[in-house]
């Protein structure tokens, strides 16, 4: 028979567990655009240049901002974004969706 209290005490620190894991929003826009694109298995030297995490982080930064750090809104935003883009087949990038988003609210 389980005893309860190693149960409780498994639990919690499962728990505590899940909590280290979640990341900060940046990085989950980062890490949600990557996985987007089908970009998030690729070999290490393919994250240089217009792939580059400062790059993006930099990009999700403004994202965030300009979505008033709503991270829900901005993951809404990445997957609007790769829905246009695959209709309308062009390339997109995280700038592009607070590019738009900016545009959008000026009118």
């Amino acid at each position: 028979m389980i005893d309860i209290k190693e149960a409780i005490k498994r639990t919690i620190i499962k728990f505590q567990k899940d909590e280290k894991k979640k990341l900060n929003p940046i990085h989950e826009i980062v890490n949600t655009f990557y996985i987007i694109r089908g970009k998030h298995k690729m070999p290490k030297e393919f994250y240089a240049g217009r792939w580059g995490y400062s790059k993006l982080a930099r990009e999700a930064k403004k994202l965030y901002a300009v979505y008033n750090e709503n991270i829900s809104d901005c993951l809404w935003a990445l997957d609007r974004m790769n829905y246009e883009s695959t209709k309308g087949s062009y390339d997109w990038s995280i700038s592009t969706c607070y590019k738009k988003e900016k545009l959008h609210r000026s009118n």
